[in-house]
């Protein structure tokens, strides 16, 4: 993920259309314990939702570089491939106890937000000095209330092609939505397409589609193609290609992932314990390459963040290499009173 210097794109076009707008506020509770944890290290705020995209703040208490004097704030959303690039202002305020603005910053014009950077924000918001200083009075009981403001600009280009530019955009408005994944679904359902490979897992046997699998999941594509020009892998030869480290349950789950591109709600529901089956599925996914189907299981693992789940979860986010799952632990245990 990007995380770039807030700074005016080049070509600015003005005129923006239906500006979408949200605020969300929240609370950093015993500040002076955030202090320490390292420069580039931020402590992430609730998710909130703008204009139909997710949002989250980072607020970096050591700064965003390497012995900085200064705290950083910058504001994140969370990139889908499905999802538009956009563009945004954002405001950064510091409340004081009574909820007036002690200190603000806002960007000075929109940013866009896409797949080569989803982050935008401020290295050198506020001095630590000042931060805790009386004169802006935002330090009160050793937490701080910061107060983001997300305003998603459609913005129209200038103008370059006249009304032929125009009729375009109007085309393809109308054009009807591609139903080209609903119609491969529904082929591959009907069963006119054999499937063509067999994996067993814990004495399950389950089939699949080669090119389905190979095409969501670069493990599968290494298993069942080979890294190029090298062939396959000798597994790939066999009549059935057994699989260890997972569960049955599990790679049900991550079948149900490459064949639907969303979770097994049933199953999770049927385990009867929703929380230990989106753990299996999240080790699934990594083990599988499956990095959306990863980062899905990481967000619904979220909401069983508490005080006798958090350490597990971030060992399990730690041994995984999930950087947000494992930042959202840290902020649960940043923010527990003594």
């Amino acid at each position: 993920m990007g995380c770039c210097l807030s700074a005016p794109d080049d070509d600015d076009a003005g005129g923006g259309l239906d500006p979408v707008s949200g605020t969300h506020q929240f609370t950093i509770r015993q500040y002076s314990q955030t202090k320490g944890i390292g420069s580039g290290k931020s402590i992430l705020s609730r998710y909130f939702t703008v204009d139909g995209r997710t949002w989250y703040v980072r607020f970096y208490p050591d700064g965003y570089t390497p012995n900085s004097q200064f705290v950083a704030l910058y504001v994140q959303t969370l990139y889908k491939p499905h999802c538009r690039a956009v563009r945004a202002r954002f405001t950064f305020e510091l409340l004081k106890p009574d909820g007036t603005v002690g200190y603000a910053r806002r960007s000075d014009r929109p940013c866009s937000f896409d797949r080569y950077c989803n982050c935008w924000g401020f290295r050198v918001f506020v001095t630590r000095e000042a931060l805790e200083g009386a004169d802006l009075g935002v330090l009160h009981g050793d937490s701080i209330k910061v107060r983001c403001t997300v305003e998603v600009v459609n913005s129209r280009r200038k103008n370059r092609g006249g009304n032929q530019a125009r009729a375009a955009a109007a085309a393809a408005a109308m054009a009807p939505q591609s139903d080209f994944a609903a119609n491969a679904m529904r082929f591959l359902k009907s069963g006119r397409a054999p499937f063509d490979v067999k994996f067993s897992v814990g004495g399950t046997v389950f089939e699949a589609h080669g090119l389905v699998v190979a095409a969501q999941s670069e493990w599968f594509a290494t298993a069942l193609y080979g890294h190029g020009d090298e062939g396959r892998w000798a597994e790939a030869g066999m009549q059935c290609i057994t699989i260890s480290d997972t569960t049955p349950e599990a790679f049900e789950g991550v079948l149900y992932y490459i064949y639907h591109d969303e979770l097994p709600e049933e199953l999770i529901k049927a385990s009867g314990d929703e929380a230990a089956m989106t753990r299996e599925l999240f080790d699934a996914a990594d083990m599988f390459l499956i990095e959306r189907m990863k980062r899905m299981c990481a967000s619904r693992l979220r909401r069983f963040i508490k005080e006798d789940t958090v350490r597990s979860i971030m060992e399990l986010a730690q041994a995984h290499s999930c950087k947000e799952l494992e930042q959202a632990c840290q902020t649960y245990l940043g923010r527990r009173r003594p």
